[in-house]
């Protein structure tokens, strides 16, 4: 009786003992949810319905997870900086291709090499041109997570009532183009004049502004292929949105004040919303030069904090929103490209009429111009304004005195 009365004793503490570790696992799983903080710029509500969408559907897959999305509004450059001081920036959040080379410089950002090594993912995935501004001194330190390439948008019915029939494919044709579609209050073409629109030009004459890892000032090639770009502004062919009495140049040919613009993919959600009809305008590839084609691409990453506690869980969301779980979402809602090469084979088949934006891609350089790149973009405005305005006529010197003010 004895020996059965201690069996029982032993066996209910053996239950008791389960059903405490039982509890004690739960309650450790319950109180092991970790909150992530995603920092973004304040956007349009379609461009942040997207990053809730992927949020909901990271969620999904790691319940245990929360993410908070920060938005700054503002300087978002400068803000972001104030929080990184006081060790209070997110734990992943949005970087342009711009001044990325300036925050890795400070050691602020986490290198994604050790991380993607463990989780399988591999450069190969994404446009090449766009990891550029990402790795500096071989270390990959964002993954790009969209971009928008510069095309040429022409209003149909101008090209009809000029009598052209396609979109111009050489300098030359577009050249005789916009001098063709400029009557009365209306110019051929409108665009920005600023090195982040004239650049393609430079690249499609066969010169360089960046190489590798520094900019290239005073390249002959470059500057004839600016000087082209700039003399259609001088014979008047070409105007800025400012001197056509417009905000930028979506409402210059939205307004039909220009008959051609080169601009952008995001264009195309700004005309949706002036209820601009899609069959009214076309996109193409911008024409090619005595080079051949060039173009823009302006990219933006995200990025991991060094200060991040969560480290691990940070990746796991860059890789699904840089992924083919969270680049889906970008696909659907169509205002950007998605920077992985399979995903954007798919944008490529729900909306071929943009397909100039996808395949600008292949050949485009992205604005981006090292550890100096806001000071480089000043040299090159500043001197394009002498050239077009008439003050300074000689472009490289011009450029030269100015490497001299502003890059110290």
């Amino acid at each position: 009786m004895k020996r059965l009365l201690a069996g029982l004793l032993i066996l209910v503490f053996i239950i008791s003992l389960s059903i405490g570790i039982a509890v004690s696992q739960k309650s450790a799983y319950a109180t092991s949810k970790i909150t992530l903080r995603l920092g973004a710029w304040a956007s349009s509500p379609a461009e942040k319905k997207i990053v809730q969408n992927q949020i909901a559907a990271f969620k999904k897959l790691y319940p245990n997870v929360d993410i908070k999305l920060v938005e700054i509004v503002g300087d978002y450059n400068q803000k972001m900086q104030l929080l990184m001081a006081s060790k209070t920036e997110p734990d992943i959040f949005y970087m342009d291709s711009m001044p990325a080379w300036q925050y890795i410089a400070k050691g602020v950002l986490e290198p994604l090499d050790y991380w993607m090594k463990k989780y399988n993912v591999k450069t190969i995935g994404y446009e090449s041109s766009l990891l550029q501004p990402f790795i500096y001194k071989g270390k990959v330190y964002g993954l790009p997570k969209d971009y928008n390439t510069l095309v040429l948008f022409y209003n149909k019915e101008m090209f009809k009532q000029a009598g052209l029939t396609r979109p111009p494919r050489t300098w030359q044709e577009l050249k005789d183009y916009a001098k063709k579609l400029t009557t009365g209050k209306v110019v051929g073409l409108t665009m920005n004049l600023e090195l982040a629109r004239i650049q393609p030009f430079a690249y499609q004459n066969g010169g360089k502004v960046f190489d590798s890892s520094k900019p290239v000032f005073t390249d002959p090639k470059a500057l004839e292929g600016f000087k082209f770009a700039l003399d259609l502004f001088k014979e008047g062919i070409c105007k800025t949105p400012k001197d056509l009495g417009a905000g930028w140049v979506g409402d210059a040919f939205a307004d039909k004040k220009a008959a051609m613009t080169i601009e952008g993919g995001w264009m195309i959600p700004f005309l949706n919303e002036r209820k601009i009809p899609k069959d009214s305008y076309g996109i193409a590839e911008l024409p090619a030069g005595p080079a051949g084609k060039s173009t823009m691409a302006f990219t933006v990453a995200y990025v991991m904090s060094k200060n991040s506690k969560h480290k691990p869980e940070a990746f796991k969301l860059i890789r699904f929103l840089t992924g083919e779980g969270g680049q889906k979402f970008v696909v659907e809602a169509g205002l950007a490209l998605p920077s992985l090469k399979s995903a954007g084979v798919n944008f490529a088949k729900t909306y071929p009429e943009r397909k100039a934006l996808v395949d600008g891609a292949k050949y485009a350089q992205v604005y981006f111009y090292g550890l100096d790149g806001t000071k480089v973009v000043d040299v090159f405005n500043k001197a394009f304004e002498d050239y077009v305005i008439g003050k300074k006529y000689d472009l490289k010197k011009n450029i030269e005195e100015r490497v001299k003010q502003i890059m110290k």
